[in-house]
């Protein structure tokens, strides 16, 4: 058991990649916003007006940096303010707690119920009910687009996972198909894995399972955009994930455009940092269509 905790915060970091969290007004911390190539600082007017029209936008966050938390949520309402079709798509919901999901923001379920039976995460209340309780006052379907731990977890343990063997009662909560190819993706994950400081744990886990694992989470979700896509059209999905999961277009994103290339799609990286302003943003170049760098605040 221990181990498989140990599976779940080691994807958690590699999936939110930074800083840490402090709740207060958008504009209390200075921000920085650029292009991907960062060549062109943007104004916050500029950023959205930019962002208005894609099929698929990707936020990528730190999961525990409250001032992020605070921009996702206030990006979330402008962009609404320009075009009200949207769909919230978020990984810190199981596909199998869809029906408790749909039955909260219809009013089917009271929020003591509902978080009872959901698994939401344990910083749920300050970093992600506002953009749920936006969504449920304004009519906005929100897909819980992630894999069930239970499916990452036995195959990071284990290595194997057939998911044309699982029942079909269970199948709907899986990728139809793992994808697990060489190249740029896995180098910067098996990167990560060499950090000295993650668990001693972690070295007696394949680090190929570790990484099959986190690209069942990536299949799983950009099937769940797709599947939602494919049945809503006019709608335009608005997707917050671990920023390594969607950074330079890939995890996400890459599998999302395999399944349809004619996808239009944005990446913002939200890139929290301790000496702020950073020195250099050139070091993060195209780590998004669009970076915003903040301060980090640690969440006491």
């Amino acid at each position: 058991m221990r181990q498989f905790i140990w599976i779940f915060i080691v994807l958690a970091i590699i999936a939110g990649c930074g800083p840490k969290p402090v709740s207060q007004p958008i504009h209390a911390d200075p921000m920085m916003i650029y292009d991907g190539i960062v060549e062109n600082r943007l104004s916050w007017d500029n950023l959205v007006d930019r962002l208005t029209g894609y099929d698929g936008l990707f936020v990528g966050e730190t999961h525990d940096d409250s001032l992020t938390h605070v921009l996702e949520f206030e990006l979330l309402k402008e962009i609404f303010s320009r075009d009200n079709l949207l769909a919230v798509s978020l990984e810190m919901f199981e596909r199998d707690v869809q029906s408790y999901l749909n039955d909260y923001l219809h009013g089917k379920l009271s929020e003591n119920v509902f978080l009872d039976k959901s698994r939401p995460w344990k910083n749920y209340t300050k970093a992600y009910r506002p953009i749920v309780e936006f969504a449920r006052e304004n009519g906005l379907p929100v897909l819980a687009m992630n894999v069930p731990r239970r499916y990452a977890g036995r195959l990071a343990m284990r290595g194997d996972l057939d998911i044309h063997a699982l029942p079909d009662s269970e199948k709907v909560w899986v990728a139809r198909e793992l994808k697990a190819p060489e190249g740029e993706y896995r180098d910067r994950f098996m990167e990560v894995l060499e950090d000295p400081e993650q668990p001693q744990a972690m070295a007696r886990i394949n680090p190929e399972n570790l990484y099959k694992a986190q690209c069942l989470k990536d299949d799983t979700m950009a099937e769940s955009i797709h599947e939602f896509l494919q049945k809503h059209p006019e709608y335009k999905i608005v997707s917050y994930q671990g920023d390594f999961h969607s950074a330079f277009g890939l995890g996400i994103v890459e599998k999302l455009k395999l399944i349809n290339p004619t996808l239009s799609t944005a990446v913002v990286s939200i890139v929290p940092v301790e000496d702020y302003p950073p020195e250099d943003v050139s070091d993060y170049k195209e780590q998004g269509d669009y970076l915003i760098f903040v301060r980090r605040i640690e969440q006491k």
